[in-house]
Parts: structure tokens; sequence; C-alpha cells
């Protein structure tokens, strides 16, 4: 535990925290580079009562999904920036910004709790600072905005970096990005087709009163026109429905499981690809279909584990490094690969605000080595004539066409071949074609940003 969730669960009550003090907790973790905002979700979410954890994700996402408008307003007001050890403060403040701004919470008391948030952190000398800062912002808050909006950080609330990049590579479509970049993304549902179909679970929503749209692409996609939680799906905990946006189901309808298969998921958590592969194979009773998923990190292991034991699935789980062969493979080659390798994640920022704020330039030259190591390795686990698919949810082209590009050019026994080689029926009308593969950008009301590429090991 850092210095800051000390001071903070020294004031807590004995059982739970409110959900603006854990929050301070969560933001300022994530300013300081100390994890992702699922991850510190993960952690602090049952330091609150269950009824406030729905406002404890409001504070925390809406302050990263505002954070470049947000951050500017902020040091506009304030005359030096806060010291690193004052982050906490710093994320007091953004808190105090995002619910005058955009929360209903009365004007007073959201001063009141920004000042009083100071004494519990024990920093009674930022009280009277905290308290002018917003009430400045009160009242001149219409002048301070049209001050900022030239900056492209407060005109499409995103880092001027991406926003640069966005224009480089996509300027025709930009627009559509930053707009559905930050909205609140739809939610979106798989079917279980091994257990019943898309059109009769639809019905079975219908009689709930839940409407829902059938995607467009992925036959197994169902968009709910307003979220739930899970356990009000019908069959959730029986593994009839899970939760995946509609670009991430396409890796299982490309690859389309056989009989008999040796199947690799390298970099496979939190499993929603994995799962949908095993029910694919479910659906065409496909019983000697061999799966097996390779993870880094143990944590995301454990979600792999928890989302088939919901779907009553089993595969070869193996906790390594997918780019170390050594720790993991037995020298038994796979018939198919799905390499949803690390990345950027630029295609699915508004499942991730926080990108906005810990996602910088250099990340993407260092997730490029990372990825190429990776492809580079794992494609020696696969059979002569067996077939990888590459896929991210970024939107660079660095790590996609380019990276795929890159890797041709230096393996030649790699060809790339069209999305529905192994499912000729399957339509692959979706994004744009590129120059190795297609790019899906984030809709609105529909996908997340992803990136394909089918390639095959030549015989």
């Amino acid at each position: 535990m850092n210095q800051f969730d000390k001071n903070i669960s020294s004031h807590a009550s004995t059982s739970t925290q409110s959900a603006r003090q854990v929050a301070v907790t969560v933001i300022t973790n994530i300013l300081l580079q100390q994890g992702s905002l699922s991850t510190q979700l993960a952690r602090h979410q049952m330091d609150v009562a269950s009824e406030h954890a729905p406002m404890l994700k409001e504070l925390c996402f809406g302050v990263c999904r505002q954070y470049p408008r947000l951050n500017s307003i902020a040091l506009h007001l304030l005359a030096h920036p806060f010291e690193e050890k004052d982050t906490d403060l710093y994320a007091v403040l953004l808190l105090g910004l995002y619910q005058l701004t955009y929360m209903n919470t009365p004007d007073h008391a959201a001063v009141n709790e920004t000042v009083e948030a100071c004494r519990i952190l024990k920093k009674d000398w930022a009280t009277k600072l905290m308290n002018a800062v917003l009430r400045r912002y009160q009242r001149e808050a219409d002048d301070i905005v049209e001050i900022l909006e030239a900056q492209p950080s407060v005109e499409f609330n995103m880092p001027k970096w991406l926003v640069k990049r966005f224009n480089k590579h996509w300027p025709e479509h930009l627009e559509k990005i930053i707009e559905a970049s930050n909205t609140h993304p739809p939610m979106c549902i798989r079917v279980n087709e091994s257990l019943v179909s898309r059109e009769t679970y639809n019905e079975q929503l219908l009689d709930l009163g839940i409407n829902a749209e059938n995607g467009e692409f992925s036959d197994s996609a169902l968009y709910l026109r307003n979220a739930v939680r899970v356990g009000e799906l019908p069959g959730f905990d029986d593994g009839y429905v899970s939760v995946q946006d509609e670009a991430a189901q396409l890796s299982a309808h490309i690859l389309s499981p056989k009989d008999g298969e040796k199947i690799l998921d390298a970099c496979a958590a939190p499993g929603g690809k994995t799962g949908h592969l095993l029910e694919k194979a479910n659906s065409a009773g496909l019983s000697s279909m061999e799966l097996t998923a390779v993870e880094l990190e143990p944590w995301r292991m454990e979600k792999i584990e928890s989302n088939l034991t919901r779907l009553g699935y089993s595969a070869q789980l193996i906790c390594a490094d997918a780019s170390d062969l050594d720790a993991w493979w037995d020298g038994e080659h796979f018939d198919k690969i799905l390499l949803d390798v690390p990345c950027t994640a630029t295609g699915v920022i508004r499942r991730n605000p926080d990108i906005k704020i810990n996602r910088k330039p250099a990340d993407i030259d260092d997730l490029v080595i990372i990825q190429r190591e990776i492809l580079k390795q794992v494609w020696t686990t696969l059979n002569q004539g067996g077939f990888l698919l590459y896929a991210t949810c970024s939107l660079m082209p660095e790590e996609n066409e380019q990276q795929i590009q890159h890797f041709l050019a230096n393996q030649a026994d790699a060809s790339e071949v069209p999305l529905n080689s192994l499912a000729p029926s399957f339509a692959t009308e979706w994004g744009i074609p590129v120059s190795y593969g297609r790019q899906l950008f984030p809709h609105e009301d529909g996908h997340d940003g992803f990136y394909y590429c089918l390639l095959q090991k030549k015989t």
C-alpha cells in the first residue's frame, strides 16, 4: 500500500469508504502510472459498499474520459502545478471539476466535498486553495473554456499527440474516431450459439423488457439499447451469453475451428476469444479440437479460468510469455493460431479512457518491438499450411499493416490470405482494406476499433 492509500484508509470507516475517497486513490495511482483503470478498480472496488460501486465507476471513468479537458482547465486555474508528492490533491481537484462540469452534484456540495477530501488526506493547508480554485471556476467557467477551446486537448478532449496521429493516418475518419472514442461504449453481448440461437435469445430478452439489435457482422452479436448488469441477462451464469464487443467476436468466425485441429490462443486474457473459439467448435459438434491458451500475467490467467468455468469449457492454460517458447511450447505444432498482441489499445479508448492519461508516443515504438518478437517466435509453432490470425485493438498502422509488411519481408514462408479463406461464406465487408488486412474504426453505436490480418505458412 502506498502513502496515498494509507492516508485515505486511516480515515475510512472500519468496513467501507465513500466512493469519492476510493476514487481519489484510484485516480492518484493512475496519474502516477501505478496501474491501469481496470486493474485499479479491480483492486479497490471492494473498498466501497456494493450500492456505491456504480458511483465509484462513474467518478473514475468520468475523470479519465474527460481528463484532457479537465487537465487543461486545472492547469489554467492553478498558479503552480502540484508537486508529485501532492498528486493526490490533483486527483481531488480533477474530481471536483468533474462533478461541477458533468454531474448533477449541487455546486456547493461538490466544493465542500473537495475541501473535505483535503482534510481526509491530512493536507489541511490545501483547503483554502481548493476552495478558491473551484469558486473561481464556478464564476468563470464559460470564459475559461472559451480561452482554452482552441487547444486540441479541449476541442477534441483527446491528447494533442493522439489527435495528430489520428489526423496523419486517418484524416477522412478523424471526426468519427474522435466522436466514438469520447462516448460511452454500447453494451454488446455474444450469444453462445451451441446452446441457443441469437433469435431465440433475443426473444428471451424481449420477454424481460430488454431491447436488443442484431450485430451487422457477427452472427452471434447483440447490441443492448440500454446496458444492464450481467446478472440480469438470462442464462448468463450458465454460459448462454458473454459480454464481448462485436469486432472482437470476428476472430472466431475468421478462424472457423475444425474437428481434430490444434489451436493456440496466444496472449489470451481475458479469455473472451478463447471461449468463443470453444463455443464455435461445440456448436459445430467438434469433439476433438484441442485449444491451448497462453497468458503472461497470473491474475489475467485467473480471468480466463473464470470465464471458461462459467461457459463449461476447458482448455490447456499456460501462464508464460508467448515469445519465450522454451517456457511453454512442447514442440507440437498448431494448425491455427490467434495472436491478439499487446497494443496501444487506441481503438478501445472509450472502454479504457485512462489511455488518455498514460499512453505516450514512445509506447508505440516499444510495443512494436514486443509485437514483432511475439509474432516471430509464435510463427515457429505453426504447422506448414497452417493459419495465423494477427489481431490488435489499435488504430496505429505501425502496429498493424506496417507490422505485417515487416514480417512478410523477413519471413519467406509466410503469405497473406483473404480473411474469409477458412470460412468462405463469412462476409468481410467490415472496416476498410489497408495494404495488409482490414482496419475497423470505432463506431459510436457499434463495434470498437480493431485490426485483422490472416497469414498462412507455406508448405
